[in-house]
């Protein structure tokens, strides 16, 4: 499976047991939370929360195995698994989802490929301008026949 097999980031993150984290964590590689966060949590790579670790907040990664507590909305661009003794509460949205016999899972799930955020369309001032002049001219020169 392509979520076992280890990134091509040499960039892997750890909070271990008994840690606890508030804030965000924006981490370009991997990362393992065997600990306690409490805050936003984005990933490129994959997230692998331990039996032992628990989120609180959101969470947005590339791929997920979730083995501990999760209360936290999460968006996973690839697949999410949830091991038996993964205990989610809050909504999903991945491209692939693998529940194991024995996991919790209280929320609303949308399947299929996450869409990327759409950017907004800036209005370009020369554009804005050219136009001006154009509808100037069409005044001055009158109608083409």
């Amino acid at each position: 499976m392509k979520i076992l097999e280890k990134s091509n980031s040499d960039s892997v993150n750890s909070i271990g047991k008994g840690s606890v984290l508030e804030g965000s964590i924006n981490a370009p590689g991997d990362i393992r939370i065997d600990g306690v966060l409490k805050g936003k949590l984005t990933v490129k790579g994959r997230f692998v929360l331990g039996q032992g670790g628990a989120v609180e907040g959101e969470v947005e990664c590339g791929s997920a195995v979730i083995s501990g507590e999760l209360k936290a909305n999460i968006k996973s661009s690839q697949v999410l698994i949830l091991k038996e003794t993964a205990k989610l509460y809050g909504d999903i949205q991945t491209e692939k989802l693998s529940i194991e016999p024995g996991a919790m899972f209280s929320g609303k799930c949308t399947m299929g490929p996450v869409p990327k955020p759409k950017m907004p369309i800036l209005e370009n001032k020369n554009n804005n301008i050219n136009k001006e002049k154009k509808e100037d001219n069409k005044k001055v020169n009158g109608p083409k026949i």
